[in-house]
Parts: structure tokens; C-alpha cells; sequence
């Protein structure tokens, strides 16, 4: 039971049942404002293209390792804090899984969190950062290259390879040339092996399904 006080017609404080209840007493001032000089967390962008949003599964806004390429080649070396001030960038380096960032990406978050250029230029030269500008590097340069299983019917010498002396052909008991123990066979002509992740491609494909490397 909720009781209020309040002055009757004479002037008299009178407390009686608040039945029903005055929206007045419902209101509260909430006191608000804004900064003087609004400080972001995230980089605001002009004529660059942000990274692309999770969760969007159409042309121009998956998050792989193209995408991440991309987003990075736009910014120049001493720009990394605000190349790395993206929700979605992080978001991304913390769930990636071809280069697991996850136990490493705390120095990177502070960075960002409190603006601090020097931890952020640490950061960027610790191990795990170096091996991703690697394979950024193989993936602008198309360098790291994959092992294409040529078609059957293709020897050796017409691709510019010379088989081992164990896969050669060899005399046959009776005579003759035995052939070669090893023949390739169509499932592997249409496939290609990326050297980074071992993945069996399809021959369509011109990146890696699982790690988005170049053939």
C-alpha cells in the first residue's frame, strides 16, 4: 500500500491512499549531456571502406582473408591504430581460425580501447602479427603457389617434371616396358592441394575453400 501526503483545500498536510497513483510521482530527471569534443573508439571513415560486417553472406561483404587484404592495403604503416579501430576487424582477427589470434589479441584491444599508439605498434611486431603480413604478402603477390594434379594422358615431361627413379618405368619380366606403379586419376585432375592448409580443392576454385590463399 502505497500512502502520499499532500495539502487539502485549507492548507492542511493530509496523508491519504494513492489510489490510484499520480503519474507524477512516476517521473524522474535524468540528467544528460554531451562532451564538448566527442572522443571515438572507432575509426570514422572517409574515403576508405570499412571491413566488411559478420554474419553477411553476400558479394562484397564476407569476412576472409581477401576481405582483410583488401582492408589493410588501404591504410598506410604509421595509420596501423586506426586501421585496427574496426569493431568488425577485430570481431574477425578474434574468431579467426586459420591464424588463432585469440590468446594474443588482448594488447591490441587496450590499444585500441585507450588510443595508445606505442602498445599498438608493439603489437604489431610481435610473432603472431608478422606471420599474418606473411601471408598477406603470398596472397597480393599470388606467391605460395599449389600443387595442380595434372589429367591423365599428360606425362611428365609435358608438364616439366621428371619423375622419381621409383615411378619410372621399368622392364617387365617377360619382356617389355611394365608401366609406371603411379597413374592419376580424374577425381585428381579436377582437384588442386593448397600448400598452406593441405586442403583438396576444386579446379574451379582460384583461392583456398578453407583459407582463402591463392592457388
Amino acid at each position: 500500500m502505497v500512502n502520499i501526503r499532500e495539502k487539502d483545500q485549507y492548507g492542511n498536510e493530509v496523508q491519504r491512499m494513492a489510489r490510484p497513483l499520480p503519474v507524477e510521482y512516476l517521473l524522474v530527471d535524468v540528467p544528460a549531456t554531451t562532451p564538448l569534443q566527442q572522443q571515438f573508439t572507432f575509426t570514422q571513415y572517409d574515403r576508405r571502406q570499412p571491413f566488411p560486417v559478420e554474419n553477411r553472406y553476400l558479394d562484397g561483404h564476407l569476412q576472409d582473408f581477401n576481405a582483410l587484404s583488401t582492408y589493410l592495403s588501404q591504410w598506410e604503416n604509421d595509420e596501423y591504430l586506426q586501421a585496427m579501430s574496426d569493431f568488425h576487424l577485430l570481431v574477425y582477427l578474434y574468431r579467426m581460425d586459420m591464424l588463432p589470434m585469440r590468446q594474443h589479441i588482448k594488447p591490441l584491444l587496450e590499444a585500441v580501447h585507450t588510443k595508445n599508439s606505442s602498445m599498438a605498434y608493439n603489437f604489431k611486431k610481435e610473432e603472431v602479427w608478422k606471420v599474418l603480413e606473411s601471408l598477406i604478402q603470398a596472397s597480393s603477390s599470388g606467391s605460395g603457389g599449389t600443387t595442380s594434379y595434372p589429367s591423365v594422358g599428360v606425362s611428365s615431361a609435358d608438364v616439366g617434371v621428371t619423375a622419381p627413379a621409383s615411378f619410372q618405368a621399368r622392364p617387365a619380366a617377360g619382356g617389355g616396358t611394365a608401366p609406371a606403379p603411379l597413374e592419376t586419376s580424374d577425381n585428381e585432375a579436377e582437384t588442386w592441394t593448397c600448400n598452406h592448409c593441405t586442403f583438396i580443392n576444386s579446379s574451379e576454385l582460384t583461392s583456398c575453400e578453407i583459407c582463402s590463399l591463392p592457388r
